[in-house]
């Protein structure tokens, strides 16, 4: 136990249920960090793919776990003057950054990742919650299915 004693012993904190903004920050944060990922690659010269694992079945028939590719789509493109724009998504819809317009333009290619990087940073300040949040209130609710039979 001497080697224990040099420590700092603390009770752990407990899990601290996070808001809904919280939430969505992270959400878009990851996605935001996949795309980071995605332009170093590039500019590597190498080729990134995220891999997401699904039930499936082997050549014999038999049941295990596999590997396959997740598609990422690019949230940059490049205008007809050559310059790159970049569009910050939060699910499918691209969200307003500035009076309700989606595109920031980066200029050279090279430039993307501290585009990206500053983005990530004003997210995780809260800077676009009530922008995610109109995108969250703008979607329909799932619908129901009746059960039949029960009153």
């Amino acid at each position: 136990m001497a080697l224990l004693e040099k420590l700092k012993v603390v009770a752990n904190p407990s899990n601290q249920q996070k808001t809904a903004e919280q939430l969505r920050r992270n959400k878009l944060i990851v996605k935001l960090q996949e795309q980071l990922a995605l332009v170093d690659a590039e500019l590597a010269g190498k080729t990134y793919q995220r891999m997401r694992w699904y039930n499936g079945a082997d050549a014999e028939g038999e049941p295990r776990r596999m590997q396959r590719a997740v598609r990422i789509k690019r949230w940059w493109f490049k205008n007809a003057s050559g310059s790159v724009l970049m569009t910050v998504r939060y699910g499918a819809k691209p969200l307003p950054i500035s009076n309700g317009m989606t595109a920031i333009e980066v200029g050279k290619f090279e430039q993307l990742p501290e585009t990206i990087q500053t983005v990530i940073a004003a997210v995780d300040n809260g800077e676009l919650d009530s922008e995610i949040a109109a995108i969250v209130q703008s979607r329909s609710a799932p619908k129901r299915l009746k059960v039949v039979g029960k009153k």
